[in-house]
């Protein structure tokens, strides 16, 4: 008996069939590692690693209709904390399993994602690579680099055709201020913003005249913002020799990148606000300090003056008194000329008259004249007659020669007197 057979489309109808009955909806978690849109389709490949390897442990490739894709990523955006479904992110899908009978081929359609499964794979990875930032002390390190008194050579970092480029651009040109500014073009959204701009940085490291780097987006869906958490992104901003300013964000929003530039800024806008604030500071100092210069050279030159005068004043003073004492030892040198001789003839003369006054009062002059000196016995000069009385022996000199006489006692009269005068 011949075997039933069937045509190919009625063959794989029954494949189609038993795989839909057999199979039922399940939730299926993995890591997107490619994601297209083409035409009416989105095509999504699911994978899963090994542990510690980039070897993947198993892998399927999932589709959904372009227009339910639409309807999934609008109502992402409309959560308390939107994302958007990104290369590398986790998700967790409702998954039907089916048979394209065209090609023969199983596949499987989305019919459901599970934000919160997303949600908090997105903090995890958030809270791991903020960690690892820390642990390697990136997270500070660019912050830490000295802004300069006058930025005014910047790098600028992009899309050209943005809203943001025209609203940057716009307000430095308004200052009026020279800025100059080296704009390096790259995506700020999807899946190159982060190649994009460390390739952007990467040239900016070969300007040796700038003086800061801007980071700047438009108004740009916070999806987009999941771009900005990018560990590879954050290493590079960190590591850069100068200091990066970011304007990416919303108000009530911060990427990572963010928290480890220099300065976090709302919008493209405030970011060159705040540069061009810098330079108003650095400006009002400068003229503060002129000011006070201004101020000190006045002074300056009053003291110069003071002090000229003074100079003058002292040059003029010693040049008079040199030469009232120049002339005074003139006068005192004709003097010491012709004085000395009179001072020495005056002196001698005086020397002569002292001269005399001396040989005048010298014993052997006194005696010369008639006079005697009389001494005791011991030889002490005897200066009234009460001393001679109690010397028993007199001795007189005379000028030629001594008499030696005794003292006799005497006899008193009633009037208490010698009544006889000594011999």
């Amino acid at each position: 008996m011949p075997e039933d057979s069937y045509s190919l489309s009625n063959y794989l109808i029954s494949v189609q069939r038993l795989i839909k009955k057999q199979i039922p909806q399940v939730w299926v978690y993995g890591t997107v590692a490619s994601l297209q849109e083409k035409g009416k389709m989105v095509y999504i490949t699911l994978v899963e690693y090994e542990e510690d390897s980039v070897l993947p442990k198993a892998t399927l490739g999932v589709t959904m209709f372009a227009s339910q894709y639409a309807v999934l990523i609008r109502r992402l955006s409309e959560l308390p904390v939107p994302f958007q479904i990104t290369k590398d992110m986790k998700i967790k899908v409702l998954l039907e399993a089916d048979f394209y009978i065209p090609y023969g081929k199983f596949q499987c359609k989305i019919l459901e994602i599970d934000p919160a499964f997303t949600l908090g794979e997105i903090a995890i990875t958030r809270a791991n690579i903020w960690k690892k930032l820390v642990e390697e002390n990136l997270h500070r390190l660019n912050s830490e680099l000295p802004m300069p008194l006058l930025p005014l050579s910047i790098g600028l970092i992009t899309s050209e055709s943005s809203a943001a480029y025209s609203d940057f651009m716009t307000t430095i040109k308004a200052s009026g201020y020279a800025f100059k500014i080296t704009s390096i073009p790259a995506k700020m959204q999807g899946q190159n913003t982060e190649n994009d701009i460390i390739e952007a940085l990467g040239k900016l490291r070969e300007y040796k005249d700038l003086d800061v780097v801007c980071i700047i987006r438009g108004g740009g869906a916070k999806t987009d913002l999941v771009f900005f958490d990018s560990y590879a992104l954050c290493k590079a901003a960190a590591l850069f020799p100068l200091p990066v300013l970011t304007g990416i964000g919303h108000e009530i929003d911060e990427s990572l990148l963010d928290k480890v530039a220099h300065t976090s800024l709302i919008t493209p806008t405030d970011c060159a606000k705040f540069l061009i604030a810098r330079i108003d500071s650095a400006w009002q100092r400068l003229q503060i300090l002129s000011l006070d210069l201004e101020n000190l050279m006045q002074i300056f030159v009053r003291e110069y003056d003071k002090m000229s005068y003074k100079i003058l004043l002292l040059s003029n003073m010693c040049s008079n008194i040199f030469a009232q004492e120049n002339e005074r030892l003139s006068r005192n040198a004709l003097g010491l000329e012709r004085g000395v001789p009179k001072i020495m003839d005056f002196q001698k003369q005086t020397l002569k008259l002292l001269e005399e006054k001396v040989k005048a009062i010298n014993p052997e002059v006194q005696l010369k004249r008639g006079y005697t000196i009389t001494k005791n016995e011991a030889g002490k000069i005897l200066r009234s007659a009460k001393e001679a009385k109690k010397s028993p022996v007199l001795r007189t000199m005379f000028a030629d020669g001594e008499l030696v006489s005794k003292n006799a006692p005497r006899e008193r009269d009633g009037r208490g007197l010698n009544s006889q005068p000594p011999t």
